[in-house]
């Protein structure tokens, strides 16, 4: 599959419209990487030109694997919030359920729970996928705290590529979930 011919999935959920990204969409995740406040968990702050490797980088694994980060907008106005999606990297054992919200003003309302918990679930049926954890630094409190509202709990740590600790969040499966 190449890259003009990227799967055209979405997910809906109560406010969220969650799709793979497109083009028009790099502006906003080049915006969350320049800003080293808000993606400083995946090594930012970056230049526009590492955002396009990034951006680049989360389409060929949409185009790889069938599977990838969504963009996340509010439906009822289109605006961009963030990125929720699988990933599975060829470094790491399993898929990974990962999030991130572009704003700080976005914090706090569910959003990010919403489009993971949709995700989550969309992983497990339409995919069938037979595990999916969230690997997370120890320090990085929301993104646990997140993990824990889906249901994940901790199993173990492992080391990340940038030599840090990293602990192993496995999610259940939607049925075993409690949320």
């Amino acid at each position: 599959m190449s890259l003009t011919t990227l799967p055209r999935i979405a997910l809906t959920t109560e406010r969220l419209t969650l799709r793979v990204p497109e083009e028009r969409d790099f502006d906003a995740f080049a915006g969350w990487i320049a800003d080293g406040a808000r993606s400083h968990w995946v090594g930012g702050p970056g230049s526009r030109d590492e955002a396009r490797e990034g951006f680049d980088f989360m389409r060929a694994h949409w185009a790889e694997k069938g599977f990838g980060y969504f963009h996340v907008a509010l439906t009822a106005t289109g605006r961009a919030l963030g990125r929720v999606g699988i990933s599975h990297p060829a470094h790491r054992a399993e898929p990974e359920v990962a999030y991130a919200l572009y704003a700080a003003s976005d914090e706090g309302q569910g959003y990010a729970t919403e489009a993971a918990r949709a995700v989550r679930d969309w992983g497990f049926g339409a995919l069938g996928l037979p595990g999916l954890v969230s690997y997370i630094a120890p320090e990085n409190l929301g993104s646990i705290a997140l993990a824990r509202r889906l249901g994940a709990r901790a199993e173990g740590t492992t080391t990340g590529r940038d030599g840090r600790e990293q602990i192993v969040y496995r999610h259940p499966r939607p049925e075993e979930a409690r949320t």
